[in-house]
């Protein structure tokens, strides 16, 4: 199989802390453009990786016929991702699927019809400490409660690491012109009863997501949500429902000045507690550790555990094109994401207003 020839349109932060660095790495692709509303970014970020095709307008991008696949790493993914599935292009999509059901519905509705290969950049699922851990956790038999604990921390502490290409020449007034028609999916999604829970609900897509997928990965779907509280506008509490006898807490929030990551899935049990530790995502090759405390011949034992210093980011991109080439559905499939979408809908609305 030739290498994969990669339009990607969005080359922010983490374009460029991880996705373009892989891309350029890995011998299964060649970035065949580059594509972002900065003139600027286009230029410097495609003269660094030797992108033949530079633009400002993805439609430029996404249509061509050098191109195979297009990574879709922009704030708003429909659009994009439509008209690129609608060009027969394989999709590459960060999470999350899209703001509200119906987004999400219309890619997955393209997709289908273009019979083209698209998965969502779940970079968790990937991590080989989350694999770990997780099949850790399968293997226990007495699950009784399930913790998924996320407060981001300050999103400048890993900057010093990376020498990023940023402007001011995007289109004036971008991306706050964009805020109103954003907010109003997101209202839409919620419902009228909730609809002034948007920037709660906005975070929960855009951290807790990745928590909701790697929840889904280790235990599978939830029965239902119990409880929710909008702990602060940018915090959350919910418990949802595994079945008789296991619940799961979910905390997840944004606005914590810790200078360290803090995230973790936890599976407690009657004897055995196994804890999966996710290091800072804007930092490559840290690892995931996995933390098991138990009961053995009498005494309590804990086993940390850091099981790979392999990049999640990468191990995505080398899955997404197995997928491509022989045809198998991703690991994160835009199934997936909807139902996170929904879940976190679901867990906004649990809240009592």
């Amino acid at each position: 199989m030739q290498p994969l020839r990669v339009g990607v349109v969005g080359c922010g932060q983490i374009a460029q802390v991880m996705h373009l660095r892989f891309l350029e790495e890995l011998p299964q692709f060649r970035i065949a453009g580059v594509c972002d509303l900065s003139p600027t970014v286009v230029e410097r970020i495609g003269e660094r990786y030797g992108a033949p095709v530079r633009c400002t307008d993805y439609a430029e991008l996404v249509t061509r016929n050098d191109v195979d696949a297009v990574a879709v790493l922009t704030m708003e993914h429909a659009d994009v991702a439509i008209m690129a599935a609608e060009a027969g292009k394989h999709l590459f999509i960060e999470k999350p699927i899209g703001f509200s059901l119906t987004e999400a519905d219309r890619i997955i509705a393209a997709v289908e019809r273009a019979g083209v290969t698209a998965m969502i950049g779940y970079m968790k699922r990937y991590d080989p400490g989350y694999e770990y851990g997780a099949a850790q956790m399968r293997q226990m038999d007495d699950v009784r409660l399930i913790r998924v604990h996320d407060f981001a921390v300050d999103f400048t502490a890993h900057l010093p690491l990376f020498t990023l290409v940023t402007a001011d020449d995007a289109p004036p007034g971008y991306p706050v012109e964009r805020q109103p028609a954003i907010e109003a999916r997101l209202r839409e999604a919620l419902g009228p009863s909730h609809a002034d829970l948007v920037g709660l609900f906005s975070m929960l897509l855009m951290l807790g997501s990745h928590d909701l997928a790697i929840l889904r990965g280790a235990f599978g779907a939830p029965a239902g949500v119990l409880y929710s509280d909008a702990v602060s506008e940018n915090e959350l509490l919910s418990v949802l429902d595994y079945g008789p006898g296991r619940r799961c807490v979910v905390e997840v929030g944004v606005g914590s000045e810790l200078l360290w990551w803090d995230e973790q899935l936890t599976a407690y049990g009657r004897d055995t507690i196994v804890e999966i530790g996710f290091p800072n995502p804007f930092v490559p090759y840290a690892p995931t550790t996995v933390t098991i405390r138990s009961n053995e011949d009498g005494a309590p034992v804990r086993k940390e555990i850091p099981v790979s210093h392999q990049e999640a980011f990468r191990r995505e991109w080398e899955h997404f094109h197995q997928c491509v080439g022989d045809g198998s559905p991703p690991r994160t499939s835009l199934a997936e994401a909807r139902a996170d979408v929904e879940l976190a809908i679901a867990m906004i609305r649990a809240i009592a207003v």
